[in-house]
């Protein structure tokens, strides 16, 4: 009786992990330009998951998801390519950047240090970019917790506790060094950007579902915003630190993350 009790534990833990990277899977493709194979991954397969998740992840989540649905449906990939447009235009835009380190870095060798650090983060995991894209997007970042929690997962069922803690410990420092210092910023920026549509209903699911997992993680992020004016001295000069976000300007579909 008592191992049954425990397997059943575990396997309670695990899909509770399985929602979490399910919802950081469906707003890391969110976030990323609205391709015709994005939007149909989202419609065919992220959606899916993250709606059988928000049975485990609770009413906010759920409540939200309800509405990202009923915005993705509604619009054609057409239109919500003209709205990320509008929204992120061409260059990585103060307005509402999708990059953690115009949150974070006061001048360039900061920005630099920033950038290394997350990349760290995705060595220690056996993951590297794919060419060209940067890894504070906030895409990127929300894809690296995605394999993070579903690693979790795994290592809850196969793997021992050791290992399944291995990832919460890191879960929670990228949280406090990275993603929670900034996603919900750049989610309220989106949705001051979007008053309404698709990408507001992004915004929303995006910040309720952050603030949910510092929550869980107890995670105690410094939330901070810089002065940006730099980037654009720094851009009047040439400088190719402000030249668009490759993910904004490329719109590639989200395999940014590569396994090695």
């Amino acid at each position: 009786m008592t191992t049954q009790t425990i397997e059943l534990r575990k396997e309670q833990v695990a899909t509770y992990h399985l929602a979490r990277s399910a919802a950081y899977r469906l707003l890391s493709q969110a976030t990323v330009y609205p391709t015709g194979e994005v939007v149909a991954a989202l419609s065919d397969e992220d959606l899916s998951q993250a709606q059988a998740a928000a049975a485990v992840l609770g009413a906010p989540f759920s409540e939200r998801l309800g509405v990202f649905e009923r915005e993705l449906h509604a619009a054609s990939p057409e239109q919500l390519q003209d709205q990320h447009r509008r929204i992120f235009s061409h260059i990585l835009s103060l307005d509402c950047p999708p990059c953690e380190t115009v949150y974070t870095a006061s001048e360039i060798f900061q920005e630099t240090d920033h950038l290394s650090d997350i990349a760290g983060f995705f060595r220690a995991f056996g993951m590297e970019l794919a060419e060209k894209e940067r890894p504070d997007h906030i895409s990127i970042e929300l894809e690296f917790m995605h394999l993070v929690t579903c690693k979790e997962a795994v290592a809850q069922l196969r793997h021992g506790p050791e290992k399944a803690r291995l990832c919460r410990v890191v879960q929670r420092k990228f949280m406090e060094d990275h993603l929670g210092r900034w996603g919900q910023q750049f989610a309220r920026q989106l949705e001051r950007q979007a008053p309404a549509g698709y990408f507001r209903a992004v915004a929303r699911l995006l910040d309720a579902f952050l603030a949910a997992e510092v929550s869980y993680l107890r995670a105690k992020p410094e939330v901070l915003r810089v002065n940006s004016d730099w980037r654009t001295k720094l851009d009047e000069e040439g400088c190719s630190t402000t030249d668009g976000c490759p993910l904004v300007e490329s719109g590639e579909d989200n395999g940014n993350l590569i396994q090695l």
